[in-house]
């Protein structure tokens, strides 16, 4: 049987003052070096999964759900809700637990913020970890929504079904449409497309047979719902930040450690990526994982940052 997670020792919602509410868990020892882990989407919320990366006994972590997302209040909202209000939600998270220096985690998305939040306080990271990183890039959109369809024929077609040409040629602006401006039937309907699409991209880099799935035979969470109208509301608007102004971050952390972990076999943030950032920060420790798909699920990448993490402990 799998182990149950280990148990929180401090949880509350932390206010922002503009309407939004923190989830915020910590685990491990109160008195320990702290890490911040930083969860992807935008949306998705962070997972207790996480944890196993780190030495509980030793280390001090810190969980939060980004706004709008996971137990954050209220569930799914846009409004004062962008990728500066968030860097300023991550600081107010260090004041408010009185931490004065943290390691920060992030992937994917998580990777984004945990940039944009180095290059606006350098001072308060001891060191930063990024996974699978995500560079809110025109390329990927293209990459993701469009060119991907050639290694998942049927997820895509799936994800397309019934469009005119127009809005095949347009994913993701069709998405956009529909989650934040359509109908409920319209948001629902464009929520279990993208949903089912997200899941025949996993599932290939899983290595497994992709069948298409049609979004009407499932049911959609009002959590999973939120999750994609986050999601449209940040890829549509380029995440509030743009690639160029990333690698220029990246590259004024030249005294920073920080490691670098990227799977070879990453379809949905390509290792393109990652060798943009190397480029950016020499200095950092490129873990490229042979075969390695894009989220902690694989058994590679889960074990790049529990040794990427503790060998960076030490700082």
């Amino acid at each position: 049987m799998p182990l149950s997670p280990p148990t929180a020792y401090d949880q509350f919602h932390l206010p922002t003052g503009d309407g939004h509410a923190l989830y915020v868990a910590q685990y491990g020892q109160a008195d320990a070096p702290a890490t911040v882990v930083l969860h992807g989407g935008p949306g998705s919320g962070t997972q207790p999964s996480v944890l196993e990366w780190f030495d509980l006994a030793r280390q001090r972590v810190v969980l939060f759900d980004q706004r709008g997302a996971g137990r954050s209040t209220p569930l799914g909202e846009i409004a004062h809700n962008d990728s500066q209000a968030l860097v300023a939600d991550i600081e107010q998270l260090r004041k408010h637990l009185n931490i004065a220096r943290w390691m920060v985690v992030g992937g994917s998305w998580g990777a984004t913020l945990a940039l944009m939040y180095a290059g606006a306080h350098r001072e308060r990271l001891s060191t930063l970890v990024l996974r699978g990183s995500f560079l809110a890039s025109e390329r990927e959109m293209q990459w993701f929504f469009q060119s991907l369809k050639a290694m998942v024929p049927q997820g895509w077609a799936a994800l397309v079904k019934d469009w005119s040409e127009t809005q095949q040629h347009q994913v993701l602006a069709t998405l956009t449409q529909q989650l934040l401006h359509g109908t409920d039937r319209e948001q629902h309907d464009a929520a279990m497309r993208w949903a089912a699409y997200e899941n025949s991209v996993m599932q290939a880099m899983n290595g497994k047979l992709i069948e298409a799935t049609t979004g009407s035979a499932q049911q959609t969470s009002d959590r999973v719902l939120a999750k994609y109208r986050l999601q449209a509301h940040y890829l549509s608007q380029g995440c509030f930040t743009s690639e160029r102004t990333l690698l220029d971050i990246a590259s004024g952390l030249r005294d920073l450690p920080v490691a670098l972990i990227h799977g070879t076999y990453d379809l949905v943030c390509p290792p393109e990526n990652a060798v943009k950032l190397a480029a950016a920060m020499p200095h950092a420790t490129m873990r490229w994982v042979a075969q390695g798909g894009h989220t902690p699920a694989d058994a590679g990448i889960a074990a790049a940052l529990r040794s990427s993490i503790q060998a960076l402990s030490s700082h």
